[in-house]
């Protein structure tokens, strides 16, 4: 990537600033916890006092990423101003939740970002889609600042990539982003350690979980839908973590003749988040964009606060409609 004047203009930001609060979307993922943790070490590092919080709960396969547990999920640091707000993989401001509230009138706003739906609600805006993920954009950032990469950096910087581009194998992968990747792993970063936790193990109730949901599974709109469910009922039969489903919709696609792959998330009584994927030239983030939601081309989601039988009808009907018309 050429030298850019947003990443000059952050630069200058990460260095005169001495106060900083990371965050992200509510119920972040591997590019998102990865990029917040591989920030916040880079400025303590420098000397600089960070806080990352994050509305949501840390998936179990990240946990190793985050033993001292930096990231924040339930309170909010107490007596702390930030001077600059670093929002990572994030396209809307209200996604982040709670967590701008904590956003003081005085405080630069950094948007960080590689959605193509993104708004641009920051002070300084930094979106570049042609990034696999945020945690390559940070890379450029940390090397253009002269911020050392240590290995564990290197190490959250890899995991976000590998999250956001399942592990090389998605349409998203570049040659640039692979670049990057043997970068890191030149800096200290271990591909089968990162792969293993991430990809490799899980835990007895993920697996029931997992289980359950791809027992669920379905198709429609004449073979070109496929779909799955996650109830409050399953999850506590599984003894899991609605958290701990993150990547399962990744399965849906699995199905031969499939386009266009949806989880719903029973994640209330009258709420359910739906995860969408697309293949074979279907945008998941014009679908999902019916539905006021947004993402990328072929990853996108959004959120309906009805009851989930409801929900179902309802968007499997669109999504017909949707892909039989392309």
């Amino acid at each position: 990537m050429r030298k850019s004047p947003e990443i000059n203009n952050i630069v200058k930001i990460l260095r005169e600033k001495d106060r900083f609060l990371i965050t992200s979307h509510k119920d972040p993922d591997g590019d998102s916890i990865g990029s917040q943790l591989a920030l916040y070490r880079a400025l303590s590092d420098s000397g600089k006092l960070a806080r990352a919080v994050n509305q949501g709960a840390l998936p179990e396969k990240y946990s190793f990423l985050d033993p001292q547990g930096i990231i924040g999920f339930e309170n909010a640091p107490s007596m702390f101003i930030p001077e600059a707000v670093i929002i990572l993989e994030c396209p809307t401001l209200e996604r982040i939740g709670f967590v701008s509230g904590l956003i003081p009138d005085s405080a630069v706003v950094v948007n960080i970002d590689h959605h193509q739906d993104n708004d641009n609600y920051g002070s300084l805006n930094f979106v570049d889609i042609k990034s696999c993920a945020v945690g390559e954009l940070l890379y450029f950032i940390l090397d253009e600042g002269k911020f050392e990469i240590t290995p564990l950096i290197a190490e959250d910087l890899y995991a976000a990539m590998i999250c956001d581009t399942g592990n090389f194998r998605f349409a998203s992968t570049t040659a640039r982003g692979m670049r990057i990747a043997a970068d890191l792993v030149e800096r200290g970063a271990n591909p089968k350690n990162i792969f293993d936790n991430i990809f490799g193990k899980a835990s007895p109730g993920t697996l029931r979980l997992l289980g359950l949901t791809l027992a669920s599974l379905n198709v429609a709109g004449n073979g070109l839908i496929s779909y799955m469910q996650i109830t409050q009922e399953s999850v506590r039969k599984a003894q899991a973590r609605i958290e701990d489903s993150e990547g399962f919709i990744d399965f849906s696609l699995g199905v031969a003749g499939v386009r266009l792959g949806i989880l719903f998330k029973e994640v209330g009584s009258n709420e359910v988040k739906i995860s969408v994927r697309s293949q074979n030239g279907l945008d998941a983030a014009a679908f999902a964009g019916r539905f006021n939601g947004g993402g990328h081309t072929n990853a996108a989601g959004f959120t309906i606060k009805r009851p989930l039988k409801l929900v179902v009808e309802d968007v499997l009907a669109k999504a017909t409609e949707f892909v039989n018309a392309r």
